[in-house]
């Protein structure tokens, strides 16, 4: 990898690791429009490995990138153990499948900020029976640049879920992304799939998604600052924006990092330049050094043309799947072995 790249990787991990917690209460188990989008990714994934398991008679290797606290590895440790065995009782989510019981062999995660995956070994040995912690859910601290070419059997199918692409430090970690996932499942003719945001949702879900949550990662910086706007301060807002919330405006209490109030009902406005500047790159960027960003589709298309050539791919629009929590969504799927025409046929897009 490049300097430039590996000084964003060394930063964002720093990131990473200081809003674990924090993120994973905020946003994986509070925006209700991330919630809709996970569960999204969820439902079509299940549909797909039962797809692959019952049609294709496969044994199945999912490999999580930035697998995050271990949401995936939770629900399918769930759904391969029967309920008897469980240690925690789950809705209809999570029953147990017979077709992943048999079929789903390993579910591996990597995430590159140790803070992550020993929240997610917490969580999975919490949720499930210990002797799967290890031998069919996996678990590592790692680079999704340096993936490794994979064995055929079982068939592994990699998944960089929830806009993970886009905090891969920028345009250039979204390239390395996609080379190794390519790099990794080619020779086995496995099976990549890429689900983000799209640049032309930044407006009507990115600004009120991250201004809601900007306990998280920080005040945007399309938001006027002020003496609150640095890493000196957590604001909390009062309430999650929904997607097309047109309010230029929110209402956050201020606390210092020792957790004292400072400032209540402390109301921040857009500054309409910093606003257009965001919505026509796709670059979010807050005062704390957190960054993501949302690709146009035609650049994830220009993408799949270059990195994934001569092999067949798939590109959807997530909204023509699932219109009511997937509107800002888009999928980049590597298919090396051409296993899934049929199923997104069944799916009418």
């Amino acid at each position: 990898m490049s300097e430039p790249l590996n000084d964003a990787l060394a930063r964002d991990r720093k990131v990473w690791d200081s809003c674990a917690d924090t993120y994973e209460h905020a946003i994986v188990l509070g925006h209700p429009d991330v919630h809709a989008y996970e569960a999204f990714e969820e439902d079509l994934l299940d549909r797909l490995l039962r797809y692959m398991i019952t049609q294709h008679k496969k044994k199945i290797h999912l490999l999580d990138i930035g697998c995050g606290s271990g949401r995936l590895h939770i629900r399918y440790g769930k759904k391969i153990t029967r309920a008897s065995e469980r240690r925690q009782p789950d809705g209809p989510a999570q029953f147990f499948d017979s077709h992943l019981a048999t079929g789903l062999s390993v579910v591996s995660g990597i995430d590159f900020s140790s803070e992550m995956i020993k929240m997610a070994e917490e969580k999975v040995k919490n949720a499930v029976p210990g002797d799967l912690l290890g031998e069919r859910l996996i678990l590592k601290e790692g680079s999704a640049f340096d993936l490794e070419p994979m064995k055929n059997e079982p068939l592994p199918v990699l998944i960089a879920l929830c806009n993970t692409v886009g905090v891969m430090q920028g345009p250039a970690g979204a390239v390395e992304l996609f080379k190794s996932l390519r790099r990794a499942v080619e020779e086995a003719g496995g099976i990549a799939i890429i689900s983000c945001y799209r640049k032309s949702a930044v407006g009507t879900f990115a600004l009120g998604n991250y201004e809601s949550t900007m306990n998280v990662c920080g005040q945007p910086v399309w938001l006027k600052a002020d003496d609150f706007a640095g890493t000196d301060y957590i604001q909390v807002p009062h309430h999650y924006k929904r997607a097309h919330d047109p309010d230029p405006r929110i209402v956050v209490d201020v606390f210092s990092k020792e957790g004292q109030l400072v400032k209540e009902n402390h109301v921040l406005e857009r500054h309409t330049d910093l606003v257009q500047d965001t919505v026509s790159t796709g670059h979010i960027q807050t005062h704390s050094d957190y960054e993501s960003w949302w690709y146009a589709f035609d650049r994830m298309e220009q993408w799949i043309r270059e990195y994934w050539s001569n092999a067949q791919t798939h590109h959807l629009h997530g909204k023509k799947i699932d219109a009511l929590r997937a509107e800002p969504v888009q999928l980049a799927v590597l298919d090396c072995s051409g296993l899934l025409a049929e199923f997104f046929n069944r799916l009418t897009v």
